[in-house]
């Protein structure tokens, strides 16, 4: 479950994170915060680890009136042609909003997206982890 209000901005390895391909993005991310009041703020090393696994509750940027606490993702289908995407939007780790995100994989674009711009670059950077463990090893 990554944090709703980060803004993924480029993939890193040097984040002292468990398990990176099980992170909620499927990879650390380094990035910045889109809270209100708070945009473009780039968290530390240390926060970024409430930013790549959500409920960052001591995070002192989250606004106190808020839809949501954490966002995850799963691959529900994966077909040759289309990825769908499940989303899930949690607010005191309850349910909130659900969707389905739809990817193109001839067009390598998205046929359905997130009404709001900050879960659409989380899902992105998800596809992104996603497709890059799915691409068969060149030998």
């Amino acid at each position: 479950m990554a944090c709703p209000f980060f803004i993924p901005v480029e993939r890193v390895n040097d984040l002292a994170l468990p398990h990176p391909a099980r992170l909620p993005l499927g990879a650390s991310w380094r990035g910045t915060c889109g809270a209100p009041g708070h945009e473009l703020s780039i968290p530390d090393n240390v926060e970024l680890e409430s930013c790549n696994l959500g409920y960052a509750r001591s995070c002192p940027r989250l606004p106190k009136q808020r839809s949501s606490d954490s966002v995850r993702f799963a691959v529900a289908r994966d077909t040759t042609t289309k990825i769908s995407l499940q989303f899930v939007l949690e607010a005191a780790h309850l349910p909130v909003e659900h969707g389905l995100l739809d990817y193109d994989l001839l067009s390598q674009s998205w046929i359905s997206r997130h009404s709001q711009a900050g879960i659409q670059k989380l899902a992105e950077c998800f596809m992104q982890s996603y497709l890059e463990r799915k691409a068969p090893l060149s030998a």
